[in-house]
């Protein structure tokens, strides 16, 4: 029962590395009420550098020397960037440390949070690298599929109070898991939540009489049914929560709520009812955490 749920202290792996993302990575943690005892590791990354080949020595000494003042400056500003964000973290009573690494980011993010047993990662849509036209970088990308935690993946925040989450539900394992995660958090003290409850159907059969209505009528039930269910669960926890049903396709719908709620943060199981094979995370998840236009929790 989600309402019994005891609110153990989490270990989160905050990613930074100086962009305006970033920046908003540290407000989200901030504004999240974790549960009491949470742990948060800072870490930047400075990349690593592959060695030239086929200079001359003396090109070569000029090329090392170079690189290595490159590193050093780096690492100093990796250094401060991460002491100033746990600085802010601390602020607002979390437990923080600071590490910086070398090498490929979401490689070494993440095996410091296998390292770390972390229970969370978050990461912003776009570092230092995106271009302006994407709307989600490599490494966040790379991190909400390979990742063996739960991943946060941070998009400019419009408030820092009372933040207004989506939470999506299809009754499966991993959204079960979503809202366990969701309620852990102390609710009340940051967030309002909606749940979202979508009816699956095709986009051909919402179209004519492509969806009979008896079928139409037994799947917006069904959606109602977990809808209830969860909004239950969240208001025994003290959260102020309300519900919606939809029909249609799963990423479309919650993605179409998410903009009619003008919504701060969407929650969504890593995988659905309709995920395929071993991978980590499911067709619907990956397209909310492109196309949101906020930021995504996705759950493991």
């Amino acid at each position: 029962m989600v309402a019994t749920l005891i609110r153990s202290p989490l270990t989160v792996l905050l990613a930074v590395d100086g962009s305006n993302y970033s920046d908003t990575e540290a407000t989200l943690t901030a504004c999240i009420a974790w549960p009491a005892g949470t742990s948060v590791r800072v870490l930047a990354v400075v990349r690593g550098r592959l060695p030239l080949a086929g200079l001359s020595p003396e090109t070569q000494r000029v090329v090392d020397e170079s690189l290595a003042d490159l590193r050093r400056q780096e690492w100093a500003t990796a250094e401060t960037l991460t002491a100033q964000v746990a600085d802010r973290l601390r602020a607002h009573d979390l437990t923080v440390e600071t590490q910086v690494c070398e090498g490929r980011p979401a490689a070494v993010i993440l095996e410091q949070a296998s390292a770390l047993a972390a229970d969370l990662i978050v990461i912003g849509a776009k570092g230092l690298s995106a271009p302006d036209e994407f709307r989600l970088g490599a490494t966040a990308h790379k991190l909400a599929h390979y990742a063996d935690c739960s991943v946060l993946v941070v998009r400019p925040l419009e408030r820092t109070q009372l933040l207004n989450t989506v939470l999506a539900t299809d009754g499966s394992p991993e959204a079960q898991r979503a809202t366990e995660f969701l309620c852990a958090l102390s609710l009340p003290r940051w967030t309002e939540v909606t749940v979202i409850s979508v009816a699956e159907a095709k986009e051909g059969e919402l179209s004519g009489a492509g969806l009979p209505e008896a079928l139409r009528q037994t799947l917006l039930d069904a959606a109602e049914v977990r809808a209830a269910e969860t909004q239950e669960n969240l208001g025994a926890c003290g959260a102020q929560v309300q519900s919606a049903v939809r029909l249609g396709h799963p990423a479309n719908e919650i993605l179409s709520a998410t903009q009619e709620q003008n919504a701060d943060l969407i929650v969504v199981g890593a995988r659905g009812r309709t995920r395929a094979g071993p991978f980590r995370v499911g067709d619907v998840a990956q397209k909310v955490v492109k196309y949101a236009s906020c930021s995504v929790l996705v759950v493991q």
